[in-house]
């Protein structure tokens, strides 16, 4: 397995794997997400060429096996909040034959020696409260919750 960083040209490749990781996020919570209905390749080639961003993919022999979008953050700049840079990870997929074998992990870890790279203190992700499998891996990864976000259906 390769990791290595997306190119514009890898856009379209991405933006298909993203129909797939939306897919399976609707499946999981139909009253938040919902399947991608348009080519998102667009989405994918703005942040690979934005410097403050990148998109990694994992590959075998060719194939895509998996990818990870991060970002360069900073939390709001309000007298209360303590000022933090930080890495965020907006999406994080590995195809469903390619689960459970280091995948995620290895995009993870290139996630944050990007953001060590780019002044980051730690990464930050969001996860699906019905994705508990997401959830048990980025706990053993030793990801813990900052907050929690409650809904109360009406």
């Amino acid at each position: 397995m390769n990791i290595r960083l997306a190119t514009a040209k890898d856009a379209a490749l991405v933006a298909r794997q993203y129909l797939q990781l939306t897919a399976e996020m609707a499946k999981l919570a139909p009253a938040v997400i919902q399947p991608a209905a348009i080519d998102q390749s667009g989405y994918f080639k703005d942040y690979i060429e934005d410097a403050n961003a990148d998109v990694f993919l994992a590959e075998t022999d060719g194939e895509l096996l998996g990818f990870l979008l991060v970002v360069a953050a900073t939390t709001q700049a309000d007298p209360e909040v303590v000022f933090h840079r930080f890495g965020f990870v907006i999406d994080l997929y590995v195809t469903p034959k390619a689960r459970k074998q280091g995948i995620g992990r290895a995009l993870l870890a290139a996630a944050a020696d990007w953001t060590r790279a780019h002044d980051g203190e730690f990464l930050q992700l969001n996860v699906l409260g019905q994705d508990v499998g997401a959830r048990q891996f980025y706990q053993r990864l030793g990801f813990t919750p900052a907050s929690l976000t409650l809904t109360q259906q009406l």
